[in-house]
């Protein structure tokens, strides 16, 4: 579905995390404990969901930092290709574009 819809889906499941984390602290103050137990239950279920989007977030990234990879690395044959047939200048676009391809792979994979 793509890194920033996972990474966007994990936020929204953290913040409902924290809300049921809070809600079983009022419960608490209220000496609610059946409440709070069931909020912190809550909570920990939307950090697990959370945590189950970074995962797909992460495999998003390596799946699409590896069709990064496969486009310059097809740049890069053509850009061998052109300079093999005399095309210093076609080869050199070739050779930008491939370079450019493989930062946007680094890019994904992080830092």
């Amino acid at each position: 579905m793509g890194v920033d819809f996972q990474v966007d889906r994990a936020a929204v499941n953290a913040a409902k995390g924290m809300r049921q984390f809070q809600k079983a602290d009022n419960a608490l103050a209220n000496d609610n404990i059946d409440g709070a137990a069931r909020h912190l239950n809550k909570g920990l279920n939307d950090f697990a969901a959370a945590l189950t989007h970074l995962e797909k977030a992460e495999e998003d990234a390596y799946l699409k930092a590896g069709q990064e990879i496969d486009k310059a690395n097809q740049q890069l044959q053509k850009a061998i290709d052109e300079y093999g047939n005399g095309n210093a200048d076609s080869a050199r676009s070739h050779y930008d574009k491939a370079l450019d391809d493989y930062d946007q792979a680094l890019d994904l994979l992080g830092d």
